[in-house]
């Protein structure tokens, strides 16, 4: 059974930073899921969580510096 994503996540490769932006309401159950990808994928980078309006700045950033 597929299920909706419930979080977007951004890899800025320079600064080894991953900015995640959790779209559900149910925090603490998606927040688990999240760590365990972050630790398995990208356990050199450092994680961020921020809010959609930040996360669509610093898309945005990135599509305006290529």
């Amino acid at each position: 059974m597929n299920t909706p994503t419930n979080w977007q996540f951004y890899k800025q490769d320079k600064n080894k930073i991953l900015w995640v932006h959790i779209c559900a309401e149910d925090l603490k159950g998606i927040s688990i899921s999240i760590n365990k990808w972050w630790k398995t994928r990208y356990p050199e980078y450092k994680m961020r969580v921020v809010s959609k309006k930040e996360f669509e700045l610093l898309k945005n950033q990135k599509r305006h510096n290529k």
